[in-house]
């Protein structure tokens, strides 16, 4: 079943899950090491999927006056592979047309992935990059 919430409208058992998830996959799996914890989940609108009472996909949202940014995108190691990141990606991006239909929509991308983001209507902005280790490149989905 797929969530939408607010920081605040976020249960601890959930929040832990999440930032739990983002640990495993980008600390852990990736090897990329940030601050995760950055301040922004608290004015985020998260996204997110559970099944039996487990979050298998999240994204956060931040939301400006003049774009939107989508970050943190992660889905369990388990369920890739099978369509479930472009599910994750098709509900945010509903939720953005419905709320902000004309805030265009950023996204720093794993370039590997440039050609799922293309099939989504991002296009690249930046020349390929790395950040924490992995080759990386801004890119945008132009709403205005």
């Amino acid at each position: 079943m797929w969530y939408i919430r607010q920081f605040d409208e976020l249960n601890l058992y959930d929040f832990e899950q999440i930032l739990r998830m983002r640990q495993s996959i980008f600390i852990l799996e990736q090897k990329s090491f940030f601050e995760d914890i950055d301040g922004n989940d608290k004015k985020a609108i998260h996204i997110f999927n559970k099944e039996n009472d487990n979050i298998w996909a999240y994204v956060r949202l931040l939301i400006y006056d003049d774009k939107i940014i989508l970050g943190r995108v992660t889905v369990n190691k388990a369920k890739r592979g099978n369509g479930s990141g472009r599910q994750l990606l098709t509900k945010a991006l509903e939720y953005c047309d419905n709320h902000f239909p004309n805030k265009n929509i950023e996204i720093v991308a794993m370039s590997y992935l440039r050609k799922f983001y293309n099939s989504l209507g991002f296009v690249s902005t930046s020349d390929v990059y790395i950040m924490d280790d992995h080759p990386h490149e801004d890119m945008i989905l132009r709403k205005n």
